[in-house]
């Protein structure tokens, strides 16, 4: 039997495990994309590696683009497709927010060479929004054939949701366990594993994850009595925000060991929870609108209600008992949405620690000290 320590740092080799990920040689040319409203299906059907642009840390050139008060998220993204280090054949932007929109824009006028589409999502959840969507869908569809110089039949969109599904599913399995099992995954590996899922060639991708966790569920099954939980009586977090990446926070919480029992991010939930039904559906466009649509919602939808609503189950289903809510700067539609929020928990009994950040400036001994006296006061 191995020891609680050898095991772990087994299990936290992302290196290893991942190895076939991180050196692909995939040669087929990549469409980027910006939001988890954007069906990844379409581009694999279209014989495309669709990855999510992550941006640059650091800025030069497009800070004269775009205002100073203007969301670091978008003006990395752009110091990312101005520095030519995003080799695309295309990018799909949806009008998930205004600054959204304005890179959209800045991208026709500044990067012709690049084709851009912008899919518009509904801020609705209803059939009526189905449909719509499905519509925008066709459309997203005749720009990506337009791209490749080819069709795509139904067979090919079949194959690629099967595809993601599979990865999907085997995401949430990965979190589950993560969640059960806090004392045996860092918080730096799981959102490591998050990035490289919405980054890498998913046919690789996926059969990585799954002999990763195959690993991990044997290795517990082998060596339970050595892996028992160190944190169970620590106060069991929820974090809450948009897209956060920042390798020194995950690095942080991992150091504090903190209890992170559920999330609520762009980067996790709310990429892969929920399947697109494929077993003896006659339009696959539908149900590929009907599950973006209805998949954990992020804070642009209308009815901020419903995401109450989710919210408020997952804090009683996992036994929340205290929240850290995170943000980008500027972000407006989540900044927006926060004292309704705050309202409730505080309804609730539920504690709440509020932190903004810049995309590519982390001001860690700040942070630190803050999470610190929040998981004291806990």
């Amino acid at each position: 039997m191995e020891s609680s320590d050898t095991l772990k740092n087994k299990i936290n080799d992302i290196q290893s495990f991942f190895k076939n990920t991180l050196s692909s040689t995939d040669s087929r040319p990549v469409v980027g994309w910006f939001c988890t409203y954007t069906p990844e299906e379409l581009i694999i059907s279209g014989g495309f590696t669709p990855a999510r642009i992550m941006g640059n840390k650091k800025i030069v050139k497009s800070e004269s683009y775009f205002p100073i008060n203007f969301c670091p998220y978008i003006k990395s993204s752009w110091e990312s497709l101005l520095s030519g280090t995003e080799s695309l054949g295309a990018v799909v932007f949806t009008n998930s927010c205004d600054g959204m929109r304005r890179l959209y824009d800045a991208a026709n006028t500044y990067l012709k060479h690049i084709p851009s589409y912008l899919l518009d999502v509904p801020h609705l959840q209803g059939e009526d929004s189905v449909v719509f969507f499905r519509d925008n869908l066709i459309k997203m569809k005749r720009f990506i054939e337009n791209t490749a110089g080819r069709k795509i039949g139904e067979k090919e969109i079949e194959n690629a949701a099967v595809l993601i599904n599979k990865k999907k599913r085997l995401m949430e399995r990965f979190s589950l366990i993560f969640r059960k099992s806090p004392h045996l995954i860092y918080i730096s590996t799981y959102y490591r594993i998050m990035e490289l899922s919405i980054t890498s060639e998913p046919h690789t991708f996926t059969d990585d994850l799954g002999k990763y966790l195959k690993f991990i569920e044997e290795s517990y099954r082998k060596n339970r009595s050595v892996l028992k939980a160190n944190n169970e009586s620590s106060p069991r977090v929820m974090i809450i925000g948009n897209f956060i990446t920042e390798k020194k926070l995950w690095n942080m919480l991992s150091a504090m060991n903190l209890n992170l029992a559920a999330d609520d991010l762009c980067i996790s939930n709310r990429y892969f929870t929920k399947q697109v039904e494929t077993a003896g559906s006659p339009d696959l466009l539908v149900s590929l609108a009907r599950r973006y649509l209805t998949k954990p919602p992020c804070m642009r939808m209308a009815d901020l209600g419903l995401k109450l609503k989710e919210i408020e189950n997952t804090i009683r289903k996992n036994n929340i008992q205290s929240i850290i809510f995170i943000s980008l700067k500027f972000c407006d539609t989540v900044l927006y949405s926060f004292p309704l929020l705050k309202e409730s928990f505080n309804k609730m009994g539920i504690p709440v620690l509020y932190l903004e950040m810049e995309y590519n400036n982390f001001p860690e001994g700040q942070l630190k000290t803050r999470i610190q006296a929040f998981l004291e006061m806990l």
